[in-house]
């Protein structure tokens, strides 16, 4: 991903994209579905998830010109994540809903930042781009937030 996006192959890209969103998609179903879902299997795989749409959005994120907090801010909030769920101690991961529905974001935000090179969408997509890169940057400090004061009512 980085690659392609650094040598702007935006199809290659859209591509391997894609691939890595269906692969996400039924790699848990799969898990599930042969019973084979472990705590361990569980943290790779949202490490997975956190480390490529941080990579694709910070990619995208230098060839666009636009902030590199929310990068930053998925990479805390996903560090934040595993500590209050002790997953590094084995244990299973505790999503907050905040935190969920930023996971789904992230990877929404990573391919709606994708679709703006390879077809050059009007401004107005530009302008909503902007709005939903902004307000998911805010909604993962809210996450972060969120997820600090629940730990200290414990």
């Amino acid at each position: 991903m980085i690659l392609s996006v650094s040598q702007q192959l935006w199809l290659v890209s859209g591509v391997l994209f894609s691939l890595a969103v269906a692969s996400d998609l039924l790699d848990g179903a799969l898990a599930r579905q042969r019973n084979q879902v472990t705590k361990i299997g569980g943290l790779i795989d949202h490490a997975a998830d956190a480390t490529f749409v941080t990579v694709t959005i910070t990619c995208l994120a230098l060839q666009q010109e636009r902030s590199l907090l929310l990068p930053i801010l998925i990479i805390l909030a996903f560090a934040q994540y595993v500590i209050d769920s002790r997953a590094h101690r084995g244990q299973r991961l505790i999503a907050s809903r905040l935190g969920r529905y930023n996971g789904i974001g992230y990877f929404v935000l990573a391919g709606a930042l994708l679709v703006d090179p390879i077809f050059s969408p009007p401004l107005l997509w530009n302008i909503t781009l902007n709005l939903a890169y902004w307000a998911l940057t805010i909604a993962t400090v809210l996450s972060i937030l969120d997820r600090s004061f629940a730990r200290r009512q414990r």
